[in-house]
């Protein structure tokens, strides 16, 4: 894989200066951007998150790759994301995340488009030897871009141990394929999708990550760096080593390697700039922050569970800690998606659509996924907690980050 692959350090924190260098030393958009170009510049913003928090792209990144784009003065530039599966309905959908984040503010001073991709018109596209969706229903405006830029952030992931460039394509899918790509294998379905809408360049925000469970402030790690390339898969491998996790472990990687001929070997990529060895860190996966901190949680999840209910279930959990009810945690059993055969006895909560059939076995929330208090009241009911107590931990705690106007205390 004779890719080259740039990081750059931010010095004095001069975000748009080490994004031109890495893009510069990465080879430039340049070849890939004509006056005709129509451009997407596609973000991660998943969820509404504080400005530089590493849950979201940082604005300031958002902002210096489409300054780099408007100097080459393509046919059209348009910012697009559509929030993930479990924030992607009223009262907390993407415009939310578009404010909270800065990025909206990033638009109107450039006079670019900022469009919500869960509210574009979609088509339906037939992938041509597919691993798990042989249809899949994608953004017009994703479809029409002559050039995709993915700009993610550097984080690690409950389910496919990173999020990056390549996985941050799934934005321009509405959420029930959203859904859909979890009940049917995520990291194949990672590999259809970008074989349709795969991006020209990568720019990842390594400026601040996250790791674990994503709860900010505490899995924040700064990081302080920029990595771009022409080549998403590349770029996602430098990424992932970076994080200290081992690009064979990520299967969407070696699935794409694979399809594409190659290797996910990190020998066959040439890094310029700062060297990888200096930097790399140890992020931990959603799983390993979970087993740590709570211990006696029985978390039973089949394929089918997806990040509607993993991200509610995390900050659900999260709250009734806060309230007091770590103890009452221990020895919980949890079910989502739909396992074979669960056997469980005691304390058990059934969360979800798609975990439905054991329903009777437990405390049930409903929905696809179900929403966060009705998910805290399942819990509540399978632990004898107070479930007024943990509604006003919660709110008390989203007051203190987000104050009176925060779009999480609509939800």
């Amino acid at each position: 894989m004779a890719y080259r692959v740039a990081i750059s350090k931010v010095e004095k924190g001069d975000i748009e200066a080490a994004v031109r260098q890495a893009v510069s030393l990465a080879g430039g958009l340049e070849e890939i951007i004509k006056e005709t170009s129509m451009v997407l510049i596609k973000p991660n913003l998943g969820k509404p998150s504080p400005p530089g928090s590493g849950v979201l792209t940082n604005a300031q990144v958002i902002e210096a790759v489409t300054k780099i784009v408007l100097e080459l003065d393509p046919r059209s530039i348009i910012i697009g994301d559509g929030a993930i599966a479990g924030y992607d309905f009223p009262g907390s959908n993407t415009e939310e995340v578009f404010e909270a984040s800065g990025t909206s503010e990033v638009a109107r001073r450039l006079g670019v488009e900022l469009r919500n991709l869960n509210r574009d018109t979609f088509e339906e596209v037939t992938i041509r030897q597919p691993n798990v969706m042989d249809k899949v229903r994608i953004a017009r405006t994703a479809l029409e871009s002559d050039v995709i830029i993915s700009v993610p952030v550097l984080k690690s992931h409950i389910r496919t141990h990173v999020t990056l460039s390549l996985k941050n394509m799934k934005g321009v899918m509405p959420g029930a394929e959203k859904r859909k790509s979890h009940q049917l294998g995520l990291d194949l379905a990672i590999v259809d999708l970008n074989s349709v809408v795969r991006p020209g360049y990568a720019v990842i925000d390594a400026t601040v990550g996250m790791e674990g469970l994503w709860q900010y402030p505490q899995d924040m790690r700064g990081v302080g760096l920029v990595i771009a390339g022409r080549d998403a898969l590349a770029v996602d491998i430098v990424g992932t080593s970076l994080m200290g996790i081992d690009p064979n472990q990520v299967m969407h990687l070696n699935y794409l390697a694979q399809k594409e001929g190659t290797t996910v070997d990190l020998e066959q990529i040439e890094i310029a700039g700062e060297p990888l060895h200096k930097h790399r860190q140890h992020f931990k996966t959603g799983f390993q922050a979970f087993e740590e901190r709570f211990p006696g949680l029985h978390i039973i999840q089949g394929d089918s569970a997806c990040s509607g209910c993993t991200n509610e279930l995390v900050s659900a959990i999260i709250y009734m800690k806060e309230a007091g009810y770590g103890k009452g945690l221990e020895d919980l059993a949890v079910i989502i998606g739909s396992p074979s055969g669960p056997k469980v006895t005691g304390k058990v909560a059934v969360l979800g659509k798609c975990a439905k059939d054991f329903k009777d076995l437990g405390h049930y929330a409903a929905g696809c996924p179900p929403k966060e208090q009705d998910m805290i009241s399942a819990l509540c009911g399978a632990c004898a907690a107070d479930y007024k107590h943990v509604i006003a931990t919660r709110d008390e705690a989203r007051h203190k980050l987000w104050g009176s106007s925060s779009p999480l205390l609509k939800r």
